[in-house]
């Protein structure tokens, strides 16, 4: 048995993200998601509409990252938040390395509302500008 963090790699940081936000430190970086994941979103289950939400959310982590419908740069909390609709609409977040030599990891999953995701995309146009 192998002991301490297994780690997949989920996608990368893509150019569009990293001219965006100015990330030039971050381009091409690998995301990975860690095996505590599952027991750090374990809490956000009873939010998804249906176990099967939730499940089809978590097997889709990839695409979320590759194709997302807008990601947003949380500069205070070092973060990206990638959003898209799968069977409803979800939230990955990926914390950029706090520390040198650390990878950008998924750090949760959550869903969202529509609300929130156009009010991000109003900060983002007004903070981008």
């Amino acid at each position: 048995m192998v002991k301490g963090n297994i780690d997949k790699k989920v996608g990368i940081i893509s150019d569009e993200v990293v001219e965006k936000y100015k990330l030039y430190e971050y381009k091409n970086a690998d995301i990975i998601q860690p095996l505590s994941l599952y027991v750090h979103i374990a809490k956000h289950v009873k939010e998804f509409l249906s176990v099967d939400s939730y499940n089809k959310t978590i097997s889709n982590i990839p695409r979320i990252i590759k194709e997302p419908t807008f990601v947003y740069y949380d500069p205070n909390k070092k973060s990206l938040l990638y959003f898209k609709e799968i069977a409803e609409n979800v939230c990955v977040v990926v914390k950029l390395s706090l520390r040198k030599n650390k990878k950008p990891y998924v750090a949760t999953v959550y869903p969202v509302n529509v609300r929130k995701i156009e009010k991000l995309k109003e900060l983002s146009y007004i903070l981008n500008r």
